[in-house]
């Protein structure tokens, strides 16, 4: 009666499934979870295939676009 030894498996063989696994999850990639968050949640993606940007993100750069042009304003044309 013979047994047969279990095939073992080497660091090397361990660590390549786990780049193969982590590579595609998404909650890894920063970038793909950034997208993901600020995009809209209705309709993330548009007819063309593009992410559509979420109200919150429009909304924030509008803010920050007149914050901007207020500063600019008063610091450089205002003394008119």
């Amino acid at each position: 009666m013979s047994m047969d030894t279990p095939d073992y498996l080497s660091t090397e063989q361990v660590r390549q499934a786990l780049r193969e696994i982590y590579r595609h999850d998404a909650e890894i990639n920063l970038r793909t979870e950034l997208m993901e968050t600020f995009s809209d949640e209705l309709k993330p993606i548009d007819q063309k295939g593009r992410r559509r940007p979420g109200p919150l993100l429009v909304l924030s750069v509008l803010f920050l676009s007149a914050l901007v042009g207020v500063f600019v304003y008063f610091s450089i044309g205002g003394h008119g």
